[in-house]
């Protein structure tokens, strides 16, 4: 496996880097099974920083030793650092600059531990024109397995 989500025919999958510019995309420009990626690792730099912010010193998050304790191999990532990075990928590439995001719904399928290399990815799964809203497919895979999955819905401005 390449690591890059697979591609339907004739429809967009672009991979984004912190150097591509964002994009302002229209709901006549969102079509089905587009999508955009993202490689990421959350390195201790990363999680520092989304800890001072979330005030979280839960030790599963950074206690080894506790964390074998309550079933995990070593510390895991905090879901809703996990989270952030959609925000990104929304907000800047698709739909983009136009988006504000109404629901996000997500389910955290297996723990995410420091240094992994995720794969994120935000895929249109549904276009209501006539009401400017567009949903998206979101996951998070590692090693090509799904460790998080769900869906958001964005009105378009």
């Amino acid at each position: 496996m390449s690591g890059q989500p697979e591609k339907e025919p004739d429809v967009e999958c672009l991979e984004v880097t912190d150097a591509t510019p964002s994009r302002s995309l229209k709901i006549d420009e969102l079509k089905l099974g587009q999508a955009v990626f993202e490689k990421v690792v959350f390195d201790s730099d990363r999680l520092s920083h989304f800890a001072k912010v979330a005030n979280d010193r839960a030790p599963v998050h950074n206690d080894p030793r506790f964390a074998r304790t309550v079933g995990f191999e070593k510390p895991i990532i905090q879901g809703l650092a996990l989270s952030t990075r959609f925000s990104r990928l929304i907000g800047m590439y698709l739909p983009g600059e136009r988006a504000v995001l109404e629901k996000i719904e997500l389910k955290y399928r297996a723990p995410v531990f420091a240094g992994s290399a995720l794969i994120y990815q935000c895929k249109v799964v549904r276009v209501m024109r006539p009401l400017n809203v567009v949903q998206l497919g979101l996951s998070i895979t590692v090693d090509g397995r799904e460790h998080v999955s769900g869906q958001c819905q964005c009105v378009l401005r």
